[in-house]
């Protein structure tokens, strides 16, 4: 679908991806509506002659499990909320090629902004990074562990200037949300290359998309499950996270028996690469490849080479296995205390109220002086 644009090029494009249950493939691109549009509708207010806007239309679904949003899986949704935001800049950086662009996102919609910011910042996107002036990201999933507002910008609170711009009007902003801990549920240790400093993710304290306990590894695995899951009613729900939970486990398995077993014809080692909590993460999480059969055959053969080991040489194989084996599964449990500690679950109580509450609690007020001002800048004082 075509980006609306208006009779001349604007200043600064403003695309925005709504959350879960916000938009639709045929939603309105101009519609203000939800945590987006409380935003975006704002700046249009107050610079209509500077700026224009887009929402990106998708299926903003989760399994069909939640009100408004279509049948697709959470994953597959935000892929195809990255895949039209990508186009869209395409097209608007083709049209109007003196105009920058910035981008807004919320939920899943954050999730989607931030694969375009990570490719467009690595010099891999549709645009080059000095065509985008700002990025705003709230209750972003994919929120590193611990990260200020600016990520790797730890006490920053002043965006960088749009690309061009002395940042006069930006330079007054200030984006100073206190730091959230923990991480998002779908963290994959995101960074934004060029854009970074231009890039703001802002993320509340206790809400779970964005700031899930740093030890709750099982939490990950289970939220990696679901958004790949078809939850249109507890049947479907059963049977495709029973599957998805089976493929899970025996990638997993696949890659711990290759990468962490050493074995020798009497001997054998578990020398783990990775935790056991980190194994069953990476192979929950869909954008991770996963074993192909060559590898699946393989471990299946490396298998029975340790079982090989074990019947050449019991007593010495199989005592210091079972330690190495015991301090992973001790290690595992260490990786999920705060699944069981009261003092952590207490920061969650009203954690669906946080999430939905970007809007009614001021948090986007700082986003939409940030885009208002580099409005200002790139049209070099323009009203």
């Amino acid at each position: 679908m075509a980006v609306p644009l208006g009779p001349t090029c604007p200043a600064l494009y403003v695309l925005g991806v709504q959350g879960t249950g916000q938009s639709s493939p045929n939603a309105d691109p101009t519609a203000d509506t939800g945590v987006v549009g409380a935003l975006v509708g704002q700046v249009i207010n107050a610079v209509p002659n500077l700026v224009q806007r887009s929402y990106i239309g998708y299926d903003a679904g989760f399994g069909g499990a939640v009100p408004g949003g279509g049948a697709e899986p959470y994953a597959r949704s935000v892929g195809e909320a990255a895949d039209l935001l990508r186009a869209a800049a395409a097209q608007i950086g083709s049209d109007c090629p003196a105009t920058l662009l910035a981008a807004v996102g919320y939920s899943q919609g954050a999730q989607a902004v931030a694969e375009f910011a990570q490719d467009v910042g690595a010099g891999n996107g549709p645009v080059p990074a000095d065509r985008i002036a700002g990025i705003a990201l709230y209750s972003n999933p994919t929120r590193t562990a611990q990260s200020p507002v600016f990520p790797g910008r730890p006490g920053q609170s002043v965006p960088d200037p749009a690309p061009g711009t002395p940042g006069t009007a930006v330079s007054s902003v200030q984006i100073a949300n206190p730091t959230a801990d923990g991480a998002g549920l779908a963290d994959e240790g995101a960074t934004y290359g060029a854009l970074t400093g231009r890039v703001a993710d802002i993320c509340v304290d206790g809400d779970l998309a964005c700031s899930a306990p740093d030890r709750a590894a099982l939490l990950r695995v289970g939220a990696e499950i679901a958004a790949q899951a078809d939850l249109r009613d507890p049947l479907a729900a059963l049977g495709s996270i029973q599957g998805l939970l089976s493929a899970a486990l025996g990638n997993a398995w696949t890659t711990v028996v290759l990468d962490d077993f050493q074995i020798e014809a009497d001997n054998a080692d578990y020398l783990p690469h990775a935790s056991l909590a980190q194994r069953l993460i990476d192979a929950a999480d869909p954008r991770i490849p996963t074993p192909d059969p060559v590898d699946r055959d393989a471990a299946a053969a490396r298998w029975n080479e340790l079982i090989s080991a074990l019947g050449v040489n019991p007593l010495g194989v199989l005592p210091k296995l079972a330690g190495q084996l015991s301090a992973a599964w001790g290690q595992l449990l260490a990786d999920n205390a705060d699944l069981v500690n009261p003092a952590v679950l207490l920061r969650f109580v009203d954690t669906v109220a946080r999430h939905n509450g970007y809007a009614s609690t001021g948090q986007i007020l700082t986003g939409t002086g940030w885009f208002i001002a580099l409005a200002h800048d790139l049209a070099g004082g323009r009203s």
